[in-house]
């Protein structure tokens, strides 16, 4: 392993590390939220009780992953009131 490769394996490990501690921490909480600070998105996972807060900055790839789930869910909340009757 030359020192490229390296510090992309070190860069992917701090970021895998960063994810996991969010995702648990998120998985234990109800609700969420996405906030936009200066052109810097990020997803935060709402305190519960003795579960703190986590957040997790989103890069351009992930913030559009998100985007294209919350506008799956709008096409199905729109279905959902057409179909109201």
């Amino acid at each position: 392993m030359d020192v490229k490769q390296l510090a992309k394996a070190n860069k992917l490990h701090e970021e895998i590390k960063e994810l996991d501690s969010f995702i648990n921490a998120a998985s234990k909480v109800w609700t969420g939220k996405l906030e936009s600070k200066g052109g810097i998105f990020k997803f935060i996972s709402n305190s519960y009780g003795a579960i703190a807060s986590e957040e997790f900055e989103m890069n351009t790839d992930i913030k559009n992953r998100v985007l294209d789930v919350l506008r799956e869910y709008k096409l199905e909340l729109e279905e959902e009131f057409k179909n109201i009757k």
